[in-house]
Order: structure tokens, then sequence, then C-alpha cells
């Protein structure tokens, strides 16, 4: 199924999530600290337009509302529930429910595939019935819903109701979703949608990306998240929607991948960092550390226009934290703007001779309102400018107020951004102003750099792809192995598929026997060539001193073969697993590893770097996420350290890099179009002279496992 048809039938009943007409509330309680009482009074209290039902079969009202003993009942079409009730009692809730065709659920409830393999099989069993019964589902394990737009929704158990305005956010901690309220609403910031996914059983990141990126009210999309899932469609929703609107997210956990065993050159050379870098920075993602830096961020986009271009400037009344600004601005990659001859003659016939009207411009400690409008408004005007940081410290003498009516003046006219600094920034917290107020230089710098980050994303065009012709026959290989039962290829079904997508085999022959090895050598020979194990039990073969080079005579043909089967002999190897590759040797080129990892999270990850053993031994790979076009191709040969040889280096002649692009792009598509494959190697991949098609040397493929 294309992406857009799986959009619309994921979205298309996610409408009475965030507007019903009814909501019934199980596990609605008359004890004054329990959730099912909390949830209950927070949708009467933030105004739901709607009617609300509580169910408890001991109670005959909860806060004045006529309680219900079950779901059956109530003598009206429910269309939303809400779950409050202990995990073992949930199945016979949502029964009940499907029964009555309820279409949306928000379960509360923990204890399901969190606890482990027993709450596994109760989620696994939730999800059957909800998809039997066409019913959407938060959870389960989670804090609620709230929607501050249309019927009026506040599904949570948060002791504070949020505020209203034009963030969404996607939280997966319930926990971390009651203090995100909280701190918002310190902050003066608020909601158009709040989603607690909890275990994502059913609504997931992706859905909820897509509808937030749908949502007039949404301009702003805020995520906490600690894991992924649907990778396939995460990275192509996020690219969609960081087109119209940005996503800036938390992704909990910098370490490195744990020991996790990884057979293949390409999982050995993955982190979750590397994944993660991958990933975002296609789709437009922005990401930062902690939840303080995401409302720091989200506030600039809601008060700012996205920057032309990097160049900063800077004004202030205190030289130190000038320098704090500066420093940030160079180490986040941003630059200090060269002032314009009109701007700088301009603030040194008006500004005292003491000040620095060079970037940053430094008013002294006495400048009031006047010096930094005159400041401001030189460098609003100032083409080389595209952002402007203003600092102040406030002296005994000058009022903040001040200043920052002359900041919002400036900030009103919308020329380019303009973010304060002002050190009593709690005096203004409640007051709606043109631009985002930090206390510290350095919060300021993060936000001003993601800011530009999305806009230069934005700036650049949508990336296209290039398509290769492939045969239909070639798309049924690894959907056949799957199907008998293969977790990998075997060397014959590689070379069809590999041949399928464009790819090039030197002239290969696999001997089997002693018989087939005499007749072998009784005929022509083309020398030089190479003799390697060909068996799915030995990994890495060179290691094993299984592949021998340069081949030149008979007699070296001879003394090959014998050593290769005695490490066979020593390797305990079956005889029937004793098979010999044959192959023509290249002389000439420069070895190089490709390949593919599919992360759980992130779906297919593409790698490019030195082959051979250099790959480990070096480590001089780059990655990007699958799909990949021509210029991201091309980009990954030229960040490899072994540029050059490709270049040709001291005589050597230069490889194809057309060719070269070419493979990448065939391997990207290849892997788009076989979701069953989840690791593949290329190494060596003999990239050669120009006109000459690349000539894979050894390939691996290894599918996914059959539950």
């Amino acid at each position: 199924m294309e992406l857009d048809e799986r959009i619309k039938l994921r979205q298309s009943n996610l409408g009475v999530l965030f507007n019903p007409r009814t909501i019934a509330v199980v596990g609605a309680s008359r004890r004054k600290d329990s959730i099912g009482r909390a949830i209950l009074k927070n949708i009467i209290n933030f105004d739901f337009k709607g009617t609300v039902y509580p169910v408890n079969p001991r109670a005959d009202s909860i806060l004045s509302i006529k309680a219900y003993p079950s779901l059956s009942a109530i003598d009206s079409t429910i269309d939303m529930v809400v779950v409050v009730v202990p995990a073992k009692y949930v199945m016979d809730v949502m029964r009940e429910a499907a029964a009555l065709g309820v279409k949306a659920a928000v379960i509360i409830t923990a204890g399901f595939k969190e606890i482990g393999p027993r709450g596994v099989i109760l989620e696994n069993e939730l999800v059957e019935l909800s998809k039997s019964a066409n019913m959407r589902l938060i959870g389960p394990n989670c804090m609620g819903m709230f929607n501050a737009y249309d019927n009026q929704i506040n599904a949570t158990f948060a002791p504070r109701p949020p505020l209203k305005g034009k963030i969404g956010f996607i939280s997966q901690s319930g926990a971390l979703g009651v203090v995100v309220l909280d701190y918002a609403t310190d902050q003066q910031l608020g909601f158009s949608k709040f989603v607690s996914l909890g275990n994502k059983a059913d609504i997931n990141s992706p859905d909820m990306i897509q509808n937030l990126g749908d949502d007039p009210n949404t301009e702003v999309i805020l995520a906490y998240l600690e894991s992924f899932n649907n990778p396939w469609d995460l990275k192509e929703i996020a690219t969609r929607v960081s087109r119209k609107k940005p996503i800036i997210l938390v992704k909990s956990g910098r370490t490195e991948r744990g020991a996790q065993a990884a057979v293949s050159h390409t999982g050995g050379m993955m982190t979750e960092e590397k994944t993660l870098n991958a990933v975002f920075s296609r789709s437009g993602i922005i990401r930062v550390d902690n939840v303080e830096q995401l409302f720091d961020v989200a506030s600039a986009f809601l008060k700012l226009d996205l920057p032309r271009g990097d160049q900063v400037a800077i004004i202030t009344n205190a030289g130190g934290p000038s320098t704090l600004a500066v420093d940030a601005l160079i180490s986040q990659g941003l630059n200090i703007a060269d002032l314009s001859i009109t701007t700088l003659d301009l603030l040194e016939e008006n500004l005292p001779e003491e000040a620095s009207w060079v970037n940053p411009i430094d008013l002294l400690a006495s400048a009031g309102p006047n010096e930094y409008k005159l400041g401001l408004n030189a460098l609003l005007e100032d083409q080389n400018v595209d952002s402007i940081i203003v600092i102040f410290v406030p002296p005994l003498m000058i009022q903040s107020r001040e200043i920052a009516e002359v900041i919002n003046q400036a900030a009103k006219k919308r020329l380019k951004p303009v973010l304060g600094v002002i050190m009593d920034k709690s005096e203004f917290m409640k007051e709606d102003l043109a631009f985002p107020i930090f206390t510290f230089p350095e919060s300021a710098v993060m936000a001003l750099d993601k800011l530009t980050e999305y806009a230069m994303w934005r700036q650049k065009p949508v990336e296209k792809y290039v398509n290769f012709e492939v045969a239909d026959e070639i798309r049924t290989i690894v959907p056949d192995a799957k199907k008998a039962g293969q977790d990998k290829l075997t060397h014959d079904q590689i070379q069809d598929l590999f041949f399928g997508y464009g790819f090039k085999f030197p002239k290969t022959i696999i001997i089997r026997s002693h018989a087939e090895f005499a007749e072998f050598i009784q005929g022509p020979i083309e020398f030089p060539c190479v003799m390697k194990m060909d068996t799915k039990m030995v990994e890495h073969k060179t290691d094993k001193k299984g592949v021998l080079l340069d081949i030149r005579t008979v007699e070296e043909l001879n003394e090959s073969y014998a050593s290769i089967l005695g490490k066979y002999t020593e390797l305990n190897i079956p005889v029937e697993e004793q098979r010999v590759m044959m192959q023509k040797y290249y002389p000439e080129g420069v070895e190089i590893a490709l390949g593919v990892a599919v992360d759980p999270q992130f779906g297919p990850i593409l790698l490019a770097g030195s082959g051979g053993i250099l790959v480990e031994v070096l480590k001089d790979v780059t990655f990007e996420a699958v799909p990949v076009n021509p210029e991201r191709a091309r980009a990954m040969i030229k960040r490899l350290k072994s540029y050059p040889l490709l270049l040709g280096f001291r005589g050597a002649d230069p490889i194809d890099l057309d060719q070269l692009e070419e493979s990448i792009l065939r391997l990207s598509q290849l892997v788009s179009e076989n979701r069953d494959i989840i690791e593949l190697d290329i190494n060596p991949l003999l990239a050669l002279g120009k006109g000459q098609i690349p000539v894979i040397l050894d390939a691996r493929v290894s599918l996914t496992r059959l539950d």
C-alpha cells in the first residue's frame, strides 16, 4: 500500500478521538485522590461541549453527575471511552465498548507490554480487538489526551489545566507529560493538542505527526519520544510535515548502542547517534537535548519568522554576556555578521566615543531606550544581518520594561528575527510580546541556531529520487526466500537479485567436489583469478584465510584449493558446505564497502566506506537514511577520508565516480523495494576506471526472521 493510502486509512477515523460528542469515563471514582476522579473533573472543568458519563458500578453519582454501572447501561451512543480500571478488567470493558460500536478509546491503565510477556499477550489481544471493531486507541499506560479546540477535551489527570495555544505535543512518557504541561503553563505557553502515547499499541508518533501537521490550530509540533516504530512511515511523514511546520523533538538516550551482536560490517559501524542524525537531517526534524530547550526553541518558532541566512548581529550593554553569545554562536556554527559601511557610519556618528559599533555592538551600561532603538533600527535595515540578539543587563538607573518595549516595537516590524536576553525575564512572563525572551545568551543562541537550521532545510529543494527499471520476477526473489523459511539469501539468489538491480559480478564458478575441480583445471582458465570459501557458515572469510588473490598458474590453483579445503577441515565445516568459488581477479581499482542495516526504529540506513578489512580498521564510513538521492549519494562519497584515492593517487587512474554514485542509488532502491531485508553487505565493491561498472566481489543478505 502506498504512503498516501496508508495515511488516509490511519487518519480517517482519528477525528472522533479529538472531537467526540459523548465520553464515558470507565473507572470514574468518588475517591478524591484517584486518577478516575481527576480525569472526570478535568473533562468537566475544561468545559467539554458534549456529554460525559461516569461509569462505576458502586456509585450512584460522581461530582454531582449520574453514574452508570456499565457502558451498556448508558442509553446513548458513546463516541469515546476513557478506561481507568485495573488491567485485568480492561479487556472486559473494551469488549463491551466494541459491542456498542464505540470508535475511540484512551486507556490510562498500566500493566501491559511494559511489564513483560504476560502483558504483551494482553496488549496483543487489545490490539486485535480494536482492529476488528475499527476502534482507534491511545495507550495503554498513558496519561490521556487534550484538545483545546472543537469540543474542548482535557482527558488527562494533570493537576493544572493546560493553556490554550498553538503547540501540538506528543509524549511517550506519561509522567513526563504531567511535568511538561505544568512547565509550559509556568512559561505561559499553550497547547492545541496534547497526546500521551504510552505503549503505542495503536496510535503512534507518525500518526500524530501527520495529524498535527494537518491541524489548522497547530503551528509548532513538539515531542518527547523514547523509541520509534513504523520507521518507513516516520521518515516520509516527518519530511512532508516539516515542509509546512517545524517538528522539535527530544529523543532520550544519546549513548552508543549497547553490546548488541552485529554480524555484519554495516551493523557494527552503526550507532544510535549516527542513525538518529542520518534520519533527522533528512526529515527536517529539529533535535534538542532536554525539555527546557524544547520550549525555548518553541517560543522562538511561535514568535519569529525564519531567518534568510546565518549572519547574526548582537547588541548589548555589557561585554561579558556578549562574549558568551559570540562563543556560543561560533560553537553552533552561526556567523558574526559584518555590518555594512552605512550601519557602521551611523553608529559611529550617534554613539558615545567609548562605545563599540562593530559587531557585537556594545552600547555601554549607560545606554537607554534611545540608544537601543538607534542600534536596532540600523540592524533591521542592514542587508548583511539575518538575525539579531539583543542583550540587556539591567543597571539600577534604567528599567528593563523600557528596553523591552523598544525590542518589542522592532520585532513587530517582522523584518528579521529579534531575540531578547533580559536578565530579569520573569517580569515579562505573562506579557504577550512579539519576541522570545531568554535569561542567558546561550539559550538565545541555541534557539536561534535551531531556527536557522530549520530555515536552511526549508530552503532546500524537495529531494527527487532516481528510479531504475527492474523486472517483476526480480522482486519475487526476497519474498520467495522468506516463504521458504530462509533467513539469508543463497549465493545464486544474491547474484540474481543484484544482477536484476543493475549490479555486476565477476565471472564466477562454484566448485562443489574434487571431481569438479579436476574437470575445471583441465579446461581454459582465465588468469589471474581469485579463490574463496563459499559457505554461509563462515561470515568473515578473509579473517579465516579463506580468500586467496592473484592466482596466476595451475600450480598455484592446486595449492590454493588444498589450502582452502584445509581451512574447512580446521573449522569443522561439513563436507556439503565445503564449496569453493572461483572468480576473475582485478588488479586495478579501489575497494569500497557498501551496506545497509535496518534499524528497528528508523528503517534502513545505508553505509559507504573504505572496502575490505579497512572498513573496520579505519572506520572510514558515511551514513545516509534510505532512500538516497543523487546529491546525497555523491556527498557520501566525498565525505570519505579515502576520497583522494578515488580521484587517482600518485599516478593511479581515477575511478568512475558517476558509476559508484549509481551503485549507491541502485542499492537504495533495492532495499526500499525489498523490505524483508534487514542487513546487507557488499564488501568489497571494486570501483573501476572510466566507463566501467563497479564489480561486487562479495555480498551477503540477511532477511527478517519468521515469527
